[in-house]
């Protein structure tokens, strides 16, 4: 699959030109679709509340959290905590069980790479490819199991698609709930199925520091990097459009 961890073995991100018209034809309408649908106000309220969500609190978690502060970028450090909740908000609506610690793992590092750079993986021709292996990197010197970080790896490189098909059984809920996550911060997507109180709340302990701003800024750094990545191509098709006529305005 375009985007995968194993897609990323053959080529580190790069998009030949087959597989742009592929990735354009496999996303522009369900794209478009969901982000109409975000439109849409949001359903009834929900009795999710942002003081209730239990959290890991074991040595793996304490690291990647670490390792995002490190980063010292308020914006992006905010935006992976409110993915970390919209997809967990998303799969209470959807009824979805999951593992919580891979979830976490996933969303706290899945932008490390667009604010810290390492040059030792200059070689990735995607900021995703290096945030999976930095993961990888992390999973190891813990020892965790190789399935779960594998799935986490893969759930980083695939947040880029724009979109996943739900119905893909190949893709477990940890890499669903990433995309749909970060899509949700960055463009609005599936926020009609999260409840105003638990909107509030969340944008309250984890405010957006002009985000907006930040994150095209970011995106443009990447594509000036990576002209032949994902993100150059979600960018032709409106990408910054989309962010800013999206809920969030900043």
């Amino acid at each position: 699959m375009i985007g995968s961890r194993e897609w990323m073995n053959i080529n580190a991100g790069n998009l030949t030109f087959i597989e742009k018209i592929k990735f354009i034809n496999q996303i522009i309408f369900p794209i478009s679709l969901s982000y109409a649908k975000s439109k849409v106000k949001a359903s009834a309220p929900s009795s999710l509340d942002i003081k209730t969500v239990q959290l890991p609190d074991s040595n793996i978690i304490k690291n990647a959290v670490a390792t995002l502060e490190h980063t010292q970028n308020t914006a992006i450090i905010n935006h992976s905590w409110r993915c970390l909740f919209w997809s967990i908000a998303i799969a209470a609506h959807k009824n979805w069980k999951y593992d919580i610690e891979e979830l976490a793992l996933a969303c706290l590092l899945h932008d490390i790479t667009l604010v810290d750079h390492k040059d030792e993986f200059s070689g990735c021709q995607c900021f995703t490819y290096e945030s999976a292996l930095r993961a990888e990197q992390l999973c190891e010197k813990h020892q965790y199991n190789e399935i779960k970080t594998a799935n986490i790896s893969n759930a980083i490189c695939l947040h880029m698609n724009g979109i996943l098909n739900e119905k893909d059984s190949n893709l477990t809920k940890e890499v669903l709930l990433l995309q749909k996550a970060t899509s949700c911060d960055v463009i609005g997507t599936d926020l009609n199925l999260i409840g105003q109180n638990f909107q509030n709340q969340l944008l309250k302990q984890y405010p957006r520091e002009n985000f907006n701003s930040q994150f095209k800024q970011l995106m443009q750094h990447e594509i000036t990097k990576h002209p032949n990545s994902r993100a150059a191509v979600l960018q032709k098709l409106g990408m910054n459009i989309m962010i800013s006529f999206s809920f969030f305005k900043e």
